[in-house]
């Protein structure tokens, strides 16, 4: 029974030996021998961002810019402020231009044109995806005056200026009215849309665009950079 005893300790012992001799080989290794290494096949580009190298998934930048078509999406880029005035008269005598025979009325209009880029006519042909630059070049229409809001609380109407034998206020039509609007509506669009305000427009237009677009690229892989221009 002694001898048994012995036996089983000898072997207890040399097993002993062997796993000792195991472990301080892997730690000569560097790995630890009872770590097994498994690929998920997931790859950590950052933080932020991981890529899925054998899922055979491949995200399409297209496909996330230009979704929800069904929707107006009209970018304002711009801004410009003026102030018009016109100039009514009323003679007494048609055919005759004295100031003593005429009175007159000056109304003035200001009023905020818009530039605006649509948005919604994106497509995925103006989505260009450089994978090997790693580059999403979004190509876009050309800014436009698209509106203009006229401020009623700065429609002034000044008090009119009678002449000697022309008395009294100037009295206008319906009809007159309107033509008034129409033509100082005309007269600020055309202060609007001017090559100055174009260019301005057309310049901060790349850039809100890029700033609109780009956090959502980097959401889905940070190693690309996104370039704005216009088709």
């Amino acid at each position: 029974m002694k001898n048994k005893q012995k036996y089983l300790n000898i072997v207890a012992g040399i097993l002993g030996a062997v796993l000792l001799v195991v472990v301080l080989w892997g730690l000569a290794q560097g790995k630890n021998p009872l770590h097994m290494e498994m690929d998920d096949g997931i790859q950590q580009i950052d933080l932020d961002t991981i890529y899925l190298k054998n899922s055979g998934v491949e995200v399409n930048f297209s496909d996330v810019i230009v979704s929800g078509q069904h929707e107006t999406r009209k970018l304002i880029v711009s801004t410009q402020e003026g102030k018009v005035t016109t100039k009514l008269t009323d003679r007494l005598i048609n055919k005759l231009d004295f100031d003593f025979l005429k009175k007159t009325q000056n109304i003035s209009y200001t009023g905020v044109g818009y530039f605006v880029v649509d948005l919604d006519n994106l497509t995925a042909a103006n989505v260009i995806q450089d994978k090997i630059n790693k580059t999403v070049t979004i190509r876009i229409g050309h800014p436009y005056l698209q509106a203009i809001e006229i401020d009623p609380n700065k429609i002034i109407i000044e008090d009119v200026k009678e002449g000697l034998l022309a008395r009294g206020d100037i009295e206008l039509t319906v009809a007159d009215y309107n033509a008034i609007e129409k033509d100082l509506r005309a007269r600020l669009q055309e202060k609007f849309d001017t090559a100055a305000n174009g260019q301005e427009a057309a310049d901060i237009a790349l850039k809100m665009v890029r700033e609109i677009y780009e956090p959502i690229v980097k959401a889905i892989d940070r190693r690309y950079t996104v370039i704005v221009e216009y088709k």
